[in-house]
């Protein structure tokens, strides 16, 4: 099964969760999430604003506000790039290009050795491995390899896992992997 076909598979499987079973199963993630000593050493969380029946993030973003984390949020640019920037509220955010919510407030997040940052995945499909489906556009895998320094986790519901997926050199797998049972490890540790 080529890429295009796995994602609407996958997003079929994935949009059949409830809205009670994506919020329940969206808790357990930011539970098994908010646990790992990358999420308690962060200091920056680069997290996607959620819509659809991705991994609901709200949670998320508002406790690493209560964190005194600094929280940056994709914006996808014309040239095809995302940039990060920083959002204190919701508020800040309008749909953007695709439809998802983006942030407003034109202040990017300017890389310094001081901080420490997470950023959160979101996909399609993920293996055991690390290996991930995006949603076609390659900003993230554009991202990754930019940042290659910053540890990631993608965030996703058991049922998205997949033995394997079809992947190019352009793709970027994840460092880990937070489902609603707990996180795979994929051993590329980024942080000493």
């Amino acid at each position: 099964m080529d890429k295009s076909e796995l994602r609407k598979v996958m997003k079929r499987k994935r949009s059949g969760l409830s809205a009670e079973r994506i919020l329940m199963y969206s808790g357990c993630i930011a539970e098994n999430l908010i646990q790992r000593q990358e999420y308690a050493d962060a200091s920056v969380l680069l997290a996607y604003v959620s819509f659809s029946s991705e991994v609901n993030t709200h949670f998320l973003i508002e406790k690493a506000w209560k964190d005194g984390k600094r929280v940056a949020v994709p914006k996808c640019m014309d040239d095809s790039k995302l940039e990060f920037q920083y959002i204190r509220s919701f508020d800040d955010l309008a749909p953007g290009k695709f439809g998802s919510p983006e942030p407003v407030t034109g202040e990017s997040v300017e890389y310094n050795e001081d901080d420490k940052c997470l950023l959160l995945l979101p996909g399609v499909a993920y293996t055991n491995k690390g290996d991930r489906l995006g949603y076609g556009g390659g900003y993230y895998d554009r991202y990754l390899k930019k940042h290659d320094s910053i540890p990631n986790a993608m965030l996703a519901y058991s049922l998205q896992q997949t033995e394997t997926l079809p992947v190019d050199e352009m793709d970027v797998p994840a460092d880990m992997i937070i489902t609603e049972i707990g996180c795979i490890e994929t051993g590329k540790e980024k942080w000493a």
